[in-house]
């Protein structure tokens, strides 16, 4: 079988039965009018076909490409695992059910062509939107906004460092130990981008049309994203104070 050669692009999704939205997101992305680019899908034990379907798109189509999970895990696993397969040199990280418009991408990727070592679409850029959301969502969104540019330095840099939309240079990415988990995994990229130049572009959130949300509400949302808050601070200690980072210190379990 002949080789295919590594693509510019990389978009990573990380799905849990998202079928219904997948075959609209392919089309509109195939219409983007990328010079090179790849679909890499994790998936994370779909029951409702969404592994059938990328599976039978990856056999006659190789710019799509599945990696699966058979049990249930956080996005910051799975995209990390989509991105560590990845082979382009842009990684574009993004939600599967349309609410991130992948007509952005092109401008995103103009931008790290331009210098940016991490573009983030933004929710609170004028020309952005949040969308419609209940008041105890946005409640949930803000304080989460909050709490992370006062615990991590680096979340500063972007008026919406919890946005799930983002695209970064390959070589910033640093593979996180496997008992990460959580659900923002942008926390780590502004880590990792440190010393990069960060740019921002204005997001108009869509809303969902299909299926539910997959991130956990309420307390089971704040103790995890406070899990993964410590420690996207500690690899910014790290990396800030690499001779005397902490030896020993054991890191996360897996769940």
């Amino acid at each position: 079988m002949t080789e295919v050669p590594a693509p510019s692009v990389s978009i990573v999704l990380a799905t849990l039965n998202e079928r219904p939205s997948l075959p609209e997101l392919f089309e509109r992305l195939e219409r983007l009018g990328l010079p090179s680019w790849e679909v890499v899908v994790v998936d994370d034990g779909s029951t409702d076909g969404t592994r059938e379907l990328v599976a039978e798109r990856a056999a006659r189509d190789p710019q799509y490409r599945l990696v699966v999970h058979d049990g249930k895990q956080t996005t910051v696993r799975a995209q990390g695992q989509g991105i560590v397969a990845a082979r382009g040199r842009w990684i574009v990280v993004m939600d599967s059910d349309l609410q991130h418009p992948p007509e952005m991408i092109p401008e995103m990727v103009r931008s790290l062509e331009a210098g940016a070592g991490l573009v983030v679409a933004s929710r609170y850029l004028p020309d952005g939107s949040v969308g419609p959301r209940s008041p105890f969502r946005a409640a949930l969104s803000r304080g989460a906004e909050y709490v992370a540019k006062l615990l991590l330095r680096d979340a500063r840099r972007v008026t919406d460092p919890v946005s799930g939309f983002f695209a970064f240079r390959r070589e910033i990415y640093e593979p996180l130990p496997p008992g990460y988990r959580g659900y923002k995994l942008l926390l780590f990229v502004l880590v990792m981008a440190r010393g990069r130049p960060v740019t921002e572009v204005p997001l108009r959130f869509e809303p969902r049309t299909e299926g539910a949300s997959k991130v956990v509400s309420g307390l089971g949302f704040v103790r995890v994203y406070l899990q993964e808050l410590l420690l996207a601070r500690r690899l910014q200690y790290r990396r800030a104070h690499p001779a005397r980072a902490p030896v020993g210190v054991p890191e996360p379990d897996g769940g």
